[in-house]
């Protein structure tokens, strides 16, 4: 298939057209409210719900839509593209009993998919050149009215999970894990999220993944007033030359449906196919209110 060559500058407002079609239907979106989502919340998302009416899927993780660049440490190209890329990631839980009387007590076991994609869109074609991909089972222990597994002090979750670019060849990524995690609100407007996991498998292309994206990762979540959210990720590799941070904000106005976003990442793995690369990105955009829909 011959693909029509666009200008950057035409690609460009096609993107951003795109981002205010998806955000342009204040019926299909509802405002926000941008107290914004404590750590523990990417999976208790859904328990504000109860009281709601059955909804299959609930949002999970995060939900956006950013365009920026990418530099690698080393300056070689970026596998997202010399000039812009776009990023977006979408995700969901779902349970199967949540509606269930006969099996209620199975409520808490949730399954869950999120993905991770990169758009060049400055290139040519304007190809998709990465895509991550993973999917989930997890127990929730924060409903105590369901403690069929008991409700223990230093877990909130403990889940098994999948991680994957879908690629084949010296270019295929993917790992197995096992993982608890645990949030702890520390002040009304300050939260901690620890993410702890064991790796049960990897592929033979990123075998020392864990030398780079190490057995753990620590989020601090702060809330300065109702319309911003700020999180500090962090992540060390088994090698502890190997740091990653990541810095989020969110800012949320009432004429708008959605909220502003911007993502800083700096260090190893913000997509599996340069795990073991370096890489610093600044990228700009939309965070979608998901919960509303």
């Amino acid at each position: 298939m011959t693909y029509p060559i666009y200008p950057t500058r035409l690609r460009l407002r096609h993107a951003l057209a795109l981002i205010f079609m998806i955000t342009g239907s204040s019926a299909a979106i509802a405002l926000q409210d941008d107290t914004g989502k404590t750590a523990s919340e990417e999976h208790m998302a859904e328990a504000a719900a109860d009281s709601a009416p059955p909804r299959f899927f609930t949002p999970y993780k995060d939900n956006y839509l950013i365009a920026g660049q990418m530099r690698m440490d080393d300056g070689s190209l970026p596998f997202s593209g010399e000039e812009l890329d776009i990023k977006f990631e979408l995700g969901m839980t779902f349970s199967l009993f949540a509606n269930s009387q006969a099996f209620e007590f199975l409520d808490p076991l949730r399954f869950g998919y999120s993905q991770r994609s990169w758009w060049n869109i400055a290139a040519d074609s304007a190809p998709f050149t990465e895509h991550n991909y993973n999917p989930e089972v997890f127990w929730r222990f924060d409903q105590p009215e369901r403690p069929m597994l008991g409700n223990p002090p230093f877990v909130d979750v403990i889940g098994l999970e999948h991680q994957s670019n879908g690629l084949s060849g010296a270019e295929s990524r993917s790992w197995d894990r096992v993982y608890v995690q645990k949030s702890v609100q520390l002040l009304p407007r300050l939260s901690v999220n620890v993410k702890l996991w064991s790796i049960l498998n990897t592929e033979s292309t990123n075998e020392d993944i864990r030398d780079y994206l190490g057995s753990g990762m620590l989020d601090i979540n702060f809330h300065p007033n109702d319309r911003t959210v700020l999180r500090v990720r962090a992540i060390r590799g088994s090698n502890s030359s190997k740091i990653s941070y990541q810095a989020d904000v969110r800012y949320h106005r009432p004429w708008l449906n959605s909220a502003f976003f911007i993502s800083y990442y700096d260090g190893y793995g913000e997509a599996l196919v340069n795990y073991n690369k370096k890489s610093q990105s600044l990228r700009a955009g939309l965070y979608f209110p998901l919960e509303n829909l």
